[in-house]
């Protein structure tokens, strides 16, 4: 690559990978034999007859639209995506990487690869209670709000996706960046874009990708603004429009995908809030300090709300911090069963160490013990930037190594290691070794597969005395670990049985935890995760457990249960959706701060400190209760039992003014109901069937009690005050 006196800063990463990729391109003299080699395995998309791979850059300062424009002039071996401050996505000819020197950025790298992270979510979250106006002047549906989603496997003729009367679509636009056929969006020229409803429809679905043709964000997209298709199945925001993107499995095209979605919001003059139900499992810096993550923190800055979710590896142990006096960490490595996964190649341990205290990191090979057998040479942070393809080998074994040092990571300035290792049936044991003079590091251990998208961890193992276990923290990836991003953790939703006791409410065991690398509190909010029941593609090729189907158009479209945070994401962004509704003046820091305020505690989450919880965050998302905080409705607090007495009810708003509304989230039916005063004089009484709406006209002002009960007996008392 030519050198233009421009100091460019590369990660050691994307060098490695591009060296990869230019040596498949000379193993495929055919460009699209080359394309068809590494497509889904690198970010390398079929675009105008070239084989273009994906890049983000940081624009050179103080002159940033001018950088845009000459990037723009070296066309069609550059074709430039999208901008948002200094950061932006673009795509060079495989056979014309030199040009990359002579860019105007000051720093670049290649575009990470994504990967997925898989009726009672309305009851769990009380979006019942908004969708019936419940303490509120109107019910609120999401209308006059889009609901961007970024993901694959998108069915838009399903019937979810239709208003509640099966009458009309509410898929507003559709971008499918694999298709090949155009017409793309203007602004980008690649995929096929389709705005009016009969275009749409006669797409039918998004096309197959390394996922084959997926159900993932029919799912998804369900969970956030489906309106039940004519079932009791309806998502968070059934009145908001829908925006998809079945995207190229990389960082670049999700940032052309959110500029899309804001310029037809901005044209629409709607609010936005997107959806990502995915993340990019070894890449990324985890302390939020990424192109990716100030892209999308600048688009915040505009105003679209972004939600995440928060990751499945909470029930793992994949993660080691450890502050070193000189001392050596060392760590059993798990790896997954290469025979589970047919793109299997072996793990990525991933080591952060902190701005100007280096570090060094090795492997052991061990016995099946914890006896050391065979170490590799300890590999030091100072000696970087370096790329080292080697192998251990040891009485016939040999266990290939790919390494990865930075002094000074270009995007954080902290050292960093990354080493990839295969067992290739090896019987011995793979052991981490770490240490330092002093400083701590971050290590983790995740699943890397041959085409560049796993992402779930295995443990750090104790098997002796020496030897340090790890722990499932700090494992928010990007983008749920940008600063403006809502991170959201997963659990199993409340519900009713039969006999009316509720069940549910713990958290989700896979659900990751935070905080982030740099100390920021993530997630931001749970909400339900685990079996949740939505849409799913009925073009889809995989095989799943149909729970209910319904008739369309003289199609089948099915149902079926899924779990995971990529489940629990789009119910807050749905909640947004009905937030931005009530409220679309909100800024995202006051969409943040009403989540915040709001959020529920219960015997599950324990009661979290303002500091908030690297597990729940801030606590459940209460919708009723966020959508009166944007409101401004006075009184938002709902009143508390009497000590001693089960919280049965919600009672609200309190003081009250005019209306006090009833509602219980463990028990249906009838209910009797006084108010008296602290005299024991009966002021009112009444009976109904929950939810109820008590006028308080006539009732004396200041503090009165209200008592609620049963059938069966069960009750609680609540002290409110009548302004």
């Amino acid at each position: 690559m030519g050198q233009t006196g421009v100091s460019q800063r590369v990660p050691m990463t994307s060098r490695w990978d591009l060296m990869q990729l230019q040596a498949l391109r000379l193993q495929h003299p055919d460009v699209r034999a080359f394309q068809g080699a590494v497509e889904g395995t690198y970010p390398v998309a079929w675009m105008g007859g070239r084989s273009m791979v994906g890049f983000v850059g940081a624009l050179l300062p103080g002159a940033e639209a001018m950088g845009y424009e000459a990037m723009s002039a070296w066309a069609p071996a550059v074709r430039v995506g999208s901008r948002s401050g200094a950061v932006v996505s673009f795509r060079v000819d495989i056979d014309h990487l030199d040009v990359l020197e002579a860019l105007p950025l000051s720093q670049w790298h290649l575009a990470a690869m994504a990967a997925p992270d898989l009726e009672k979510a309305r009851y769990g979250t009380r979006v019942d209670s908004v969708q019936a106006g419940l303490g509120l002047p109107q019910a609120y549906m999401g209308e006059g709000v889009l609901i961007g989603v970024l993901d694959w496997g998108f069915d838009y003729t399903h019937p979810m996706f239709y208003d509640s009367l099966l009458n009309a679509s509410r898929v507003r636009a559709v971008w499918d960046q694999y298709r090949q056929v155009g017409p793309g969006p203007a602004d980008f020229g690649y995929g096929r874009v389709a705005e009016e409803p009969s275009d749409i429809a006669s797409l039918a679905s998004d096309t197959a990708n390394i996922y084959g043709f997926a159900y993932h964000g029919t799912h998804v997209a369900g969970i956030a603004g489906g309106a039940g298709a004519g079932t009791a199945l309806v998502g968070m925001a059934p009145g908001a429009e829908l925006v998809f993107t079945t995207f190229l499995i990389d960082e670049a095209a999700a940032m052309d995908a959110f500029a899309w979605m804001q310029d037809i919001a901005e044209a629409d003059g709607k609010r936005l809030v997107i959806n990502n139900s995915w993340s990019l499992p070894e890449f990324g810096t985890r302390d939020g300090q990424g192109l990716f993550n100030q892209f999308i923190d600048s688009m915040s800055e505009e105003g679209v709300v972004f939600v995440a979710s928060a990751g499945n590896n909470g029930s793992k142990d994949y993660h080691i911090a450890h502050a070193f006096s000189g001392d050596i960490l060392r760590s059993r490595v798990q790896f997954y069963p290469e025979s589970a996964n047919p793109s299997m190649w072996g793990q990525a341990l991933t080591l952060w160490g902190e701005a100007g205290a280096s570090f060094e990191a090795g492997i052991a090979l061990t016995s099946m013990g914890s006896n050391i057998v065979h170490e590799s040479p300890w590999f030091s942070t100072a000696d970087g930037p370096m790329m080292l393809d080697t192998a251990l080998v040891f009485e016939g074994d040999t266990l290939p190594v790919e390494l990865i040092v930075e002094e000074a990571h270009p995007a954080n300035g902290r050292p960093f290691i990354r080493m990839r290792v295969r067992k290739s049936g090896s019987s011995l044991g793979v052991g981490l070794q770490v240490t330092a003079p002093s400083g701590t590091v971050h290590c983790w251990n995740t699943t890397h597969l041959s085409n560049g998208v796993g992402n779930w961890g295995q443990d750090f193992q104790s098997p002796g005395a020496g030897w340090t276990a790890g722990d499932p923290h700090f494992g928010v990836q990007t983008p749920a670990c940008s600063e403006r991003v809502i991170a959201v953790a997963a659990y199993y939703s409340e519900y009713l049985n039969p006999l009316g006791n509720e069940g549910g409410g713990t958290l989700a065991s896979f659900s990751s935890y935070g905080p982030t690398l740099d100390g920021r509190l993530k997630p931001e909010i749970a909400a339900p995760g685990v079996s949740v029941e939505s849409s799913m593609s009925a073009y889809t090729d995989a095989s799943f457990n149909v729970t209910e189907e319904v008739e369309f158009n003289g199609v089948t479209y099915p149902f079926a249960k899924l779990s995971g945070t990529s489940m629990s994401g789009p119910a807050v962004a749905g909640i947004v959706a009905l937030m931005l509704e009530a409220n679309p003046d909100l800024t995202v820091d006051e969409v943040r701060e009403a989540l915040r305020v709001t959020a529920r505690q219960d015997d599950h989450t324990g009661e979290i400190t303002e500091e908030g919880s690297t597990v729940w965050g801030w606590g459940k998302v209460n919708a009723v209760r966020a959508v009166q905080e944007v409101l401004g409705i006075n009184g938002v607090a709902e009143a508390a039992p009497m000590r001693g007495q089960t919280d049965l009810f919600q009672v609200w708003p309190n003081p009250v003014a005019d209306d006090l509304n009833v509602a219980s989230v463990q028990r249906k039916g009838a209910v009797d109901w006084e108010v008296v005063d602290p005299q024991g004089r009966k002021v009112d009484e009444g009976a109904g069937v929950l939810p109820l709406r008590l006028n308080s006209d006539a009732w004396p002002k200041g503090a009165l009690l209200l008592r609620l009960w049963m059938e069966r007996g069960e009750g609680a008392t609540y002290r409110i005050v009548v302004e």
